[in-house]
C-alpha cells in the first residue's frame, strides 16, 4: 500500500510539471496575428494558447500572459499576451526594437515606420513599442480586427 501511494505521488508530481511543447504551427498562427495579417479574436487566441500552453502564467492589464520558450521571426519571445474581453494579441521580445524590426523585415518582408520616439507601425497596422524591461526591451501587438493597412 505504501508503494502504491508513493507511486501515485510521484506520478502526480511528474504530470503537474509537464512542459507544453510548442506546436509546429505556432509561428504561422501567432506570427501572422502579431503583424495584423490575421483576424484577431481574443476568444480564439485565448483558446489556442490554453490548448497548447496550458493556463496563463498570470493575468494583468486586461490580458492573459503566457510564458513562452520559443522564437517568432527568429527573435526570442518571453510572453504572449492575449486580451481578456478585448480583441488584441501581443508579445514581449528579448531583442530591442531595431533588431526585432530588422528580423521581421528579413523574415516577412515588412518594414516599420517610426510613429514617435518609442513606437513603430507596419503597413499591416502591427505595432512595435519600446518596452521598459531589462530583459525584454520590445513589445509587439495587434489590436482589433480586421485592420486596414496603413498607407506609406
Amino acid at each position: 500500500m505504501v508503494i502504491l501511494v508513493k507511486n501515485f505521488i510521484l506520478l502526480a508530481l511528474l504530470v503537474g510539471n509537464v512542459a507544453f511543447a510548442t506546436p509546429n504551427h505556432f509561428s504561422s498562427v501567432v506570427g501572422s496575428a502579431l503583424v495584423c495579417r490575421d483576424q484577431i479574436s481574443a476568444e480564439y487566441f485565448n483558446g489556442y494558447m490554453t490548448t497548447y500552453f496550458g493556463k496563463p502564467a498570470f493575468t494583468s492589464g486586461g490580458a492573459n500572459w503566457w510564458k513562452v520558450d520559443d522564437q517568432l521571426f527568429n527573435s526570442e519571445v518571453e510572453y504572449i499576451i492575449v486580451g481578456a474581453g478585448q480583441d488584441f494579441i501581443g508579445a514581449t521580445f528579448k531583442d530591442d526594437p531595431d533588431k526585432l524590426m530588422a528580423k521581421i523585415r528579413d523574415y516577412m518582408g515588412l518594414d516599420y515606420r517610426q510613429m514617435d520616439v518609442e513606437k513603430w507601425i507596419a503597413p499591416t497596422a502591427g505595432v512595435i513599442i519600446k518596452y521598459y524591461d531589462k530583459t525584454t526591451p520590445s513589445k509587439m501587438y495587434c489590436i482589433g480586427s480586421p485592420h486596414t493597412p496603413v498607407s506609406s
